[in-house]
């Protein structure tokens, strides 16, 4: 959310225990918003959707 940069594998499991098994999160160092690195393998699906449903129009 802040535009902070950071190497999500050098900062170690950050998550506070939100009781979720096998949590993934990653919180940013800088601001603490939380982001799950399923949601971007999710997001590129969807972008690849979009761009395909662009292209048959």
């Amino acid at each position: 959310m802040c535009g902070f940069e950071f190497d999500e594998t050098k900062i170690g499991k950050s998550c506070q225990g939100c009781g979720k098994k096998e949590c993934s999160t990653v919180h940013c160092p800088n601001c603490g918003h939380g982001n799950s690195p399923e949601f971007e393998q999710e997001f590129k699906f969807v972008d690849i959707l979009k761009e395909r449903l662009k292209s048959k129009k």
